[in-house]
C-alpha cells in the first residue's frame, strides 16, 4: 500500500494527475508505528475540526504529533487538493496553492520526566509562503527526506462560505420503524446565485456523525431544487443509527483512580490503567450524560506541566465481557482514541479463559471517549446495535459539508460547513 500512495503522491505533486486508486489512501492514516497522538485542529482548540475559512488562513491550523523514541529528525510536509469524495483533483498545484511545494517541520522538543521517551512536533499552518488558494478538501502529507519516507496523512478543509444551511432533526423518521433507534436529518441550503440548471448534477453534500468517516453519507444529491434553495429530505442516507453516549475514562492523573478505572499500577516501562469491565448496553435503558462525541483531549492534570512534552504514554487495558465470541463479526474500539480507524491497534481479541474480549493500547495521558462496534467479516459493515444499542435520545453532533463543482476550474468548491446537535 505504501508504494502505491508514494507513486500517486509523486504524480499528484508534480503534475496534478488524476488517480482513481487513490481514494482508499486519501484519509487519516499513520504509516509508521512510532507515529502517535496526531492532533490536527483549528483555532487552538483540540476539539475543533480542521476547517478554516478561505479568507483567513494563516496559521489557523495546529498540527501536533509524537514520534516514540526518535532523535528529533527534521520532517517535511505538503498538501494536495481533493474532490468532495477524497480523490485528488485533476488540477495543477499552481491553481490551488501558492508559494513553496513543501516546507520543513523543525519545531520539536523531547519529552521530559516521562517513562516513555518521545519527540513532540508542532506546526502552525498554513504559512504566508505556502497556503491554499481555493476552497475544498485537502490532504496533509508528512514525510521524511522524501516521499519514500512517508509518516502520516491527515484531512483538512478550506471553506468559502457562500451557502447557508438550515438543518433539523425531526422526532419521527420517515420510516416509523426507526423512530426510536435512528436519527434523521432534513437539510435546506440557500445557494444565492449558485442555483442553475446544473445544480442537481454539481451539488454534493457530505454528512458525518461525530468524527466518524466509516458511516459518513458522501456525495448526496439534492432531493428537490427550488428557485432560491435546494433540499436534502426524505433520503435514506440522511438517516443514522442513534447509537449511545460514548464511554469515557481519564488518565490525566496517574495517581488518582477516576471514573471507569479499575486499577492503576506502575511498571518498569510505563503506567498501566485497567478500564472497568465493559459489556453490552443493548438491553439497558438509555442514560443521558455529557460526552465529547467520541473525541480525545490530551492533557496532564498538573497545570505546571506541559501537555505536549510532559504527558506520559500509558498502557490502557480494555475488557469487554462476552460469554462467547461473535460468530460473523469482529469487535473494535472506535473513536478518536484510534483516529476513527479500524486496525490491529483497536481490534479486540477473544479470550476463552476470561470469557471476553481484550485489547491493550498505548495512549498519551488525557480524557478519552470510546465505543465498541462490530465489523461484519464479509460485508465490512460497521454496526453498534450489538454492543451499544441504538437510541433516538443519544446526543450526537452532525457535521455537514456542502460542495459545488466548479465546471470552469474543474474542482469541488466547499461552499458551506455547519454542525448541529441531534438534541
Amino acid at each position: 500500500m505504501r508504494k502505491s500512495i508514494l507513486f500517486i503522491l509523486a504524480l499528484v505533486w508534480s503534475a496534478g494527475l488524476w488517480a482513481q486508486d487513490f481514494r482508499q489512501y486519501c484519509g487519516n492514516i499513520n504509516y509508521r508505528p512510532e507515529v502517535q497522538t496526531v492532533l490536527l485542529y483549528a483555532d487552538g482548540d483540540q476539539l475543533k475540526d480542521p476547517v478554516v475559512p478561505l479568507g483567513d488562513l494563516v496559521e489557523r491550523l495546529t498540527l501536533s504529533f509524537d514520534i516514540l523514541g526518535g532523535n528529533g529528525e527534521v520532517l517535511n510536509y505538503t498538501f494536495i487538493h481533493c474532490s468532495h469524495d477524497w480523490q485528488p483533483t485533476d488540477i495543477q498545484r499552481i491553481q490551488y496553492a501558492s508559494g513553496f511545494e513543501s516546507d520543513r517541520i523543525d519545531d520539536y522538543a523531547f519529552s521530559r520526566n516521562t517513562l516513555v521517551d518521545y519527540v513532540n512536533y508542532q506546526l502552525l499552518f498554513p504559512k504566508d509562503d505556502m497556503q491554499p488558494l481555493v476552497s475544498g478538501n485537502y490532504l496533509l502529507v508528512v514525510y521524511g527526506e522524501d516521499l519514500n519516507d512517508l509518516y502520516f496523512t491527515r484531512r483538512f478543509m478550506v471553506v468559502d462560505e457562500k451557502a447557508r444551511m438550515g438543518i433539523t432533526v425531526p422526532r419521527y423518521s420517515d420510516d416509523l420503524s426507526l423512530t426510536d433507534t435512528h436519527q434523521q436529518l432534513d437539510v435546506k441550503i440557500n445557494m444565492n446565485s449558485y442555483v442553475s440548471i446544473n445544480t442537481q448534477q454539481f451539488s454534493s453534500l457530505t454528512i458525518r456523525q461525530n468524527g466518524r468517516w466509516d458511516n459518513a453519507a458522501v456525495g448526496l444529491k439534492p432531493t428537490y431544487v427550488y428557485p432560491d434553495y435546494i433540499s436534502f429530505e426524505h433520503h435514506p442516507k440522511t438517516v443514522f443509527e442513534g447509537a449511545n453516549q460514548y464511554r469515557r475514562f481519564n488518565t490525566s492523573n496517574v495517581y488518582f483512580q477516576s471514573e471507569n478505572l479499575a486499577h492503576i499500577r506502575q511498571t518498569e516501562d510505563y503506567f498501566e490503567f485497567d478500564i472497568s469491565t465493559c459489556e453490552s448496553r443493548v438491553r439497558k435503558a438509555y442514560a443521558s450524560y455529557e460526552d465529547i462525541h467520541g473525541e480525545k483531549f490530551v492533557y496532564v492534570e498538573n497545570e505546571d506541566l506541559d501537555n505536549a512534552t510532559e504527558a506520559d504514554y500509558c498502557r490502557v487495558n480494555f475488557f469487554y465481557k462476552s460469554e462467547a465470541p461473535l460468530s460473523h463479526e469482529d469487535l473494535y474500539i472506535i473513536g478518536a482514541i484510534n483516529d476513527w480507524a479500524f486496525n490491529d491497534n483497536n481490534k479486540m481479541i477473544y479470550d476463552y479463559r476470561l470469557h471476553g474480549y481484550t485489547c491493550s493500547m498505548l495512549l498519551k495521558q488525557g480524557y478519552y471517549n470510546f465505543m465498541f462496534a462490530t465489523v461484519d467479516r464479509k460485508t465490512g459493515e460497521v454496526m453498534t446495535d450489538l454492543t451499544e444499542g441504538n437510541f433516538w435520545e443519544t446526543n450526537n453532533v452532525y457535521k455537514l459539508y456542502f460542495y459545488y463543482y466548479n465546471s470552469i476550474k474543474g474542482y469541488d468548491e466547499l461552499l458551506g460547513y455547519a454542525t448541529v446537535n441531534s438534541h
